[in-house]
């Protein structure tokens, strides 16, 4: 396959922000990428992740308070209550952040009133560190597999995970390859990178990480990209909205926080000992969210800052965690004489003109900049 179709596939696998049961395999519907692929995969069922875009949730909003729950978990309630999702084996939502677990709740009110509501499972994924918390989630991965391999009918071992594990690694190492080729020297745009990325999800790992290496190729190979060098901070967007949003002001966003986008090219799980335990470490280190120890979060941050030139932070309506960090982060920012500016606006929706004008601002600033030594 040549490259360039490579890259044509990977966007197409994530173009559709709510993908469907297509080849009829199944599959199981998750909330966050803080559900993990490998568990899913080793009790036999297609990983399915919902995705925020701007489509009409008339179903859910007859449900859902405004300014609470994301797009994404609004399209998954909407979903839901008109019978999109009957083809689903099960639904999942992880407990990583208060939008989750009370779409997880009122799910499972919905479930009550409608027998043929697919099964909604909860991943206990908890985020604080020590070795009571490590020993806690590994046991709820434990179970979240048992669960899964109730509801498929598939026997999941050990062997199945670690199986899952090295499947994986393969396509996180092209992810990888993607992710540094917008770092230094961008020669990919954000908004691109990150429909490449996503697809890490959406495909079976062999194949991905077949087209994803064909991708790097071709993509090594593209001329540099110039101006200011944008990290996309705050709340973890899961669309590429915000990118091109940026980078329509001629910036390149060369990382973002959490496990979308460049969080998929994140370290692989260790490959020793307990494999479901590597897994539920491996995810409570990179879910980076609303329910991380800011301590967490700022090193993640501060790890992302080498080469930035200048950050925006997103802080939509539905944040009520998030934001209580941007003082810090700020202060951070001004530390290390980084510019940046905020966008209150859901990921989803269109930047109005106040925010043009910031990011505006914004890239004045940091084109003036740019060419200085990397800050990190």
């Amino acid at each position: 396959m040549p490259a360039s179709r490579a890259i044509a596939e990977l966007a197409a696998a994530d173009a559709d922000t709510f993908p469907e049961a297509g080849d009829g395999r199944p599959c199981a519907v998750t909330s966050s990428p803080a559900v993990p692929v490998e568990i899913v995969r080793a009790a036999g069922l297609r990983p399915l992740v919902v995705r925020g875009a701007r489509d009409a949730t008339p179903a859910a909003d007859a449900h859902l308070e405004r300014d609470v729950f994301p797009h994404r978990l609004r399209r998954l309630v909407d979903a839901v209550l008109t019978g999109r999702l009957d083809h689903a084996t099960c639904i999942i939502l992880p407990r990583t952040s208060d939008a989750d677990y009370k779409c997880f709740l009122y799910l499972r009110e919905f479930a009550r009133q409608r027998a043929s509501l697919p099964p909604v499972l909860l991943y206990d994924l908890v985020q604080s560190d020590g070795a009571a918390v490590r020993s806690y989630n590994t046991a709820r991965t434990r179970a979240l597999l048992g669960a899964l391999a109730c509801v498929s009918g598939h026997p999941a071992s050990d062997g199945d995970v670690h199986r899952e594990l090295a499947r994986t690694r393969g396509a996180r190492a092209a992810a990888r390859r993607i992710a540094a080729l917008r770092l230094v020297h961008p020669r990919v745009s954000g908004t691109v990178a990150f429909h490449l990325l996503s697809a890490f999800r959406q495909l079976d790992p062999e194949h991905c990480a077949a087209m994803a290496n064909r991708a790097a190729d071709e993509l090594a190979t593209w001329a540099r990209r110039d101006g200011p060098r944008i990290l996309l901070a705050g709340a973890p967007a899961d669309t590429a909205a915000l990118h091109e949003a940026i980078e329509s002001h001629g910036g390149t966003v060369i990382a973002e926080t959490g496990m979308w986008g460049a969080g998929v090219a994140c370290d692989d799980p260790a490959e020793d000992g307990d494999p479901v335990a590597a897994v539920a470490e491996s995810y409570r280190t990179n879910a980076i969210g609303a329910r991380t120890p800011l301590r967490e979060v700022r090193a993640h941050t501060e790890r992302l800052l080498h080469n930035v030139d200048a950050v925006v932070v997103s802080l939509p309506p539905d944040d009520a965690v998030i934001g209580w960090g941007y003082p810090a982060l700020r202060d951070l920012l001004d530390d290390r004489g980084i510019p940046h500016t905020r966008l209150r606006i859901d990921p989803c929706e269109l930047l109005g003109p106040a925010d043009h004008a910031a990011l505006d601002a914004l890239m004045a600033v940091a084109s003036a900049i740019c060419e200085q030594p990397r800050h990190g």
